[in-house]
This record gives C-alpha cells, sequence and structure tokens, in this order.
C-alpha cells in the first residue's frame, strides 16, 4: 500500500479543456508596468516516469480439429502492476485562436510488470501471465488554459508483449504440468487524455499525466508442450484491454527558444479574479472502470483445506456517479491550499464472465454498485484550477452469479450460483477540478481512482434449494476507475473574490 501511495501521490489526474471562471471583476488605478514570460510550446521534447495499471482479456479454449472445436466457455481473465515509460515527441503551437491550440506527435515505450494468474477455461492448469512492456505512437490535440498549461486529448497505434506462461496443475500438489504458451505480442489501438505544465524550478522542465486506455485485436495462442515446443492440440483465443495511468518529467528543446519576456505600458490593472473555493457542492457524471481479483478455491472441510492454486480474474465497464462535498481553502482569498470531504455513490455495471478453479462451471459476474467517503488534499495550480489527492474508506457491490456449464453444450445451467456481496475497503485517487466560465458555480471535476478490498469467502451454493456445496471461494478485489462530472458549488463567502493588483 505504501508503494501505490507514493506512486499515486505523483499523478494529477488526466484533464479536459477548460477556461477561466466567469466571474464579476472590479476596476482598479493604473499600475506600474510588468513583464509576462509567455511558454512556447513548439518544439520537440523527450521524458520519463513511470505509472501503474490493470489489464483484462476475454479466453476461450479451443482443442481438436482442424477447424478448432470449442472446448470452453469464454471468461475474463486479467492482471495489474507498474510500469516505467520513456518519450520523445514535438508540438506545434498554432498562431490561429489566441495561440492556443497545440498539436503533436509522440512515440513512447513502457517497461512493465503487470501480472495475473491465467487459467484457460475448460483446462485444470494454471501460470502467472505478465505484461512486460508496451510500445505506442500517436499524436495529440490540445488547449492551453493557461500560457503554461495544457489539457490535451490523444489517441494512435500500440502493441504490448506478454511473457512466456508456464502452466502448473491447479490442484494439490501443484506440480508442473509440462505445458506453456508462447510470449506473444498483441496489436491494437489506444485514447487518452491528459494535461502538462511548465515547472517553473528550471527552464524547460515539464510535468505530465496521462490517462490511457488501450484494446488489442484477438490472438490464437497454443498450449505446446514444455519437452519438445510442439503444440498440444489446445489453443487459447486471446483479446486483451489494458487501462494505464502515467506521470513524467518533460524537458523542452523549443525550435524558436524561450518566448522573450514582454513589458506592457501602464493602464489600468487587469483584475485577477480569484475563485472562492470554500463551501459545499453537489455533482454528478461518469467514468470507465476495471476490476480484478484473486480467486482461490476450497474445501469447506472440517478443516477448510485450499483446492486450488490461485487465480486472477477480472471485468470492466462503465458507471454514473452523484457527489456530494465540502472544501475549506486554507488562510485567506487566494491560498493555495484546499482541503475537503465528500462522499459519493456510483451505480456501475462492470462484468466479468467468473470461472471458479475446481467448479464445473461459468457466470457473469458484475460490480453494480459501490460508495465512498473521503477526504482531499489540493494546491491550487491557478486560482480557477485545482489539482489534489483523495483517500477514504469504499465498499463495492458485487450482483448475485449463477453458473453454466463451462464446456459445449454452453449456456446450460449448471445449478449453481454464488451470493451477491458487498466488498469493504480503501481507495487512494488523484484529480483536478476547473471553474467554467459559462455558469457561475460550475465546476468540472476529473479523478483517477485506485481501491482495494478485503478478502471475502463466497460459498458455492445449490440453485434448487440455496444450501452450500461444501465449496467456497476467497476472493481479494481491486478496482481502477477514472470519472468526470459536472458540480455545483454553493460558497458559503457569497461566490468570487477579485485580487487587486
Amino acid at each position: 500500500m505504501k508503494k501505490l501511495a507514493l506512486a499515486l501521490s505523483t499523478v494529477a489526474a488526466f484533464a479536459a479543456p477548460t477556461f477561466a471562471a466567469d466571474l464579476p471583476a472590479r476596476t482598479y488605478s493604473k499600475a506600474p508596468a510588468m513583464a509576462v514570460t509567455v511558454t512556447d510550446w513548439t518544439g520537440c521534447y523527450v521524458g520519463g516516469g513511470g505509472g501503474y495499471g490493470m489489464w483484462n482479456q476475454e479466453n476461450s479454449t479451443f482443442g481438436g480439429g482442424p477447424p478448432p472445436i470449442p472446448a470452453g466457455d469464454t471468461v475474463t481473465t486479467g492482471g495489474r502492476g507498474y510500469f516505467g515509460t520513456v518519450q520523445i515527441g514535438c508540438d506545434y503551437q498554432f498562431a490561429a485562436a489566441g495561440g492556443n491550440f497545440v498539436v503533436g506527435a509522440f512515440g513512447d515505450y513502457d517497461f512493465a510488470s503487470l501480472k495475473g494468474t491465467l487459467a484457460p477455461s475448460g483446462a485444470s492448469m494454471v501460470g502467472e501471465e505478465k505484461m512486460s512492456s508496451a510500445w505506442a505512437v500517436g499524436g495529440r490535440l490540445g488547449w492551453l488554459v493557461s500560457p503554461s498549461f495544457l489539457t490535451y486529448f490523444s489517441a494512435g497505434y500500440t502493441e504490448a508483449t506478454f511473457d512466456r506462461t508456464n502452466l502448473s496443475f491447479n490442484f494439490p500438489p501443484f506440480v508442473s504440468a509440462n505445458r506453456f504458451l508462447d510470449k506473444q505480442t498483441y496489436k491494437g489501438w489506444f485514447v487518452g487524455a491528459g494535461n502538462e505544465y511548465a515547472l517553473d524550478i528550471l527552464p524547460g522542465l515539464f510535468w505530465k499525466n496521462e490517462y490511457r486506455f488501450s484494446e488489442f485485436d484477438a490472438a490464437t495462442n497454443s498450449i505446446r508442450l514444455t519437452a519438445t515446443g510442439l503444440p498440444s492440440g489446445v489453443s487459447e483465443d486471446s483479446k486483451k484491454f489494458v487501462h494505464t495511468v502515467r506521470s513524467e518529467l518533460v524537458y523542452r528543446f523549443n525550435w524558436g527558444g524561450s518566448a522573450p519576456a514582454k513589458t506592457y505600458a501602464k493602464g489600468p490593472a487587469s483584475p485577477t479574479p480569484v475563485v472562492n473555493w470554500t463551501g459545499c457542492y453537489v455533482g454528478g457524471g461518469g467514468g470507465y472502470g476495471l476490476w480484478n481479483q484473486e480467486n482461490t478455491t476450497y474445501d469447506d472441510g472440517p478443516p477448510r483445506t485450499r483446492f486450488s492454486e490461485s487465480a486472477t480474474t477480472g471485468g470492466r465497464g462503465y458507471l454514473g456517479t452523484v457527489q456530494g462535498g465540502c472544501d475549506y481553502q486554507l488562510g485567506a482569498a487566494g491560498a493555495r491550499f484546499v482541503v475537503g470531504a465528500f462522499g459519493d455513490y456510483d451505480f456501475s455495471s462492470l462484468k466479468g464472465n467468473l470461472n471458479p478453479q475446481r467448479v464445473n462451471g461459468v457466470g457473469d459476474e458484475k460490480m453494480s454498485s459501490a460508495w465512498s467517503a473521503g477526504g482531499r488534499l489540493g494546491w491550487l495550480a491557478l486560482p480557477n484550477l485545482l489539482t489534489y489527492v483523495s483517500v477514504g474508506y469504499t465498499e463495492a457491490t458485487f450482483d448475485r452469479t449463477d453458473f453454466t456449464g463451462i464446456s459445449a453444450p454452453f449456456g446450460v445451467p449448471a445449478g449453481l450460483f454464488t451470493d451477491k456481496r458487498t466488498y469493504k475497503g480503501w481507495f487512494i485517487g488523484a484529480g483536478d477540478e476547473y471553474a467554467l466560465n459559462f455558469l457561475p458555480g460550475l465546476f468540472w471535476k476529473n479523478e483517477y481512482r485506485f481501491s482495494e478490498f478485503d478478502v471475502a469467502t463466497n460459498p458455492i451454493r445449490i440453485t434448487a434449494t440455496g444450501l452450500p456445496t461444501g465449496v467456497s471461494i476467497d476472493s481479494e478485489k481491486y478496482t481502477h476507475t477514472v470519472r468526470s462530472q459536472l458540480v455545483y458549488r454553493f460558497n458559503w463567502g457569497g461566490g468570487a473574490v477579485v485580487a487587486k493588483y
């Protein structure tokens, strides 16, 4: 947990284009001339950093043939972990529209260790599957919220490499099955959103943060014999999805150099609106998420004994969210730190196909809702732009799962189910919030959130009677979400405060 907290505390969440708040202003007398340095975004750069990610995949087992015959229904498995990244790219800042638009092209490479435990459907085998690297090339289109702060969308082509997976039997004594799946590279596309900020500690140094979703083409992986490397006659069709957040430092080698400071003549001072962040708010929106879980099957005994190796399953999907909270801006108006407390509720449909180890069944497992209560600590990068980290308590509910047979003919009820269950845990996140200009009090909030839940035991029950079968599954769940919402603030202090310069 400490490593995750350290990693996430450096991640400011992905962003979307926004504008300064449209707030009332007052006019002041003439002020002395002042020099303003404008960041030049035209140029090339190098960068490096790291992040965290999850992957899910849909796996179907085939055997015999030709043509291949389905030997196991589709199940959803997955993995998670950390990665390091390096990047190069070039941007061009358009003079039109006030110089606020930036376009660019880039390429990056990730050194990854996103691990999960693969259990091929319909087979009595299990093995560690790891995404070890990925690379991407693409473009981005950005909008300058301020001369030093860029928000953008990105898209492009990507490939991800998964290492060789050695399989063992998933029942005691868990010895080698003398089978493996080859190392495989998957091809696909990605979309993302992020922000980049010019730091003032060193000329040319920037801080970039990005959320990215990738989808890869389905590929066939032959299960091979360890002794000879020859195909065993059984294969896995896999379609993979990857979900990452990344943070990196960027150094820019601008073609035209830094834009010079410009000196403006004396005249009426431009009043600078300062948003009052002290107050309460309500909000609503939506997002996307993935979940992974570590599942281990037990014979309930007595004594209770482990009945299978652990396997990683998972799901993915969309969510809607509602939120309420209150913030307090520390110090006088214009102070940079904000603290707050909040609660939210998610209406979700994050689905995966669960195949408990050594249980002859597969079922649709869905995370249908979640709620959270926590606090946040924020820093005002601009008077109308808050970046923050959040942490707190959360619970997630997974619906009842009814099982059908794992082998052909598919869809036949297996007469087994697991109950609806609520899991308890904690979350940590990072985000940003912007004051919009077209309605006073309206803000746009975006947040990435990671949640980990306590291990829970789920008895497998008989559909006809509801009685336990004597077999149960221990599950530890993790969720990984991104969310965007509109927020309306009811400020205690009466709205905007205007700074005098």
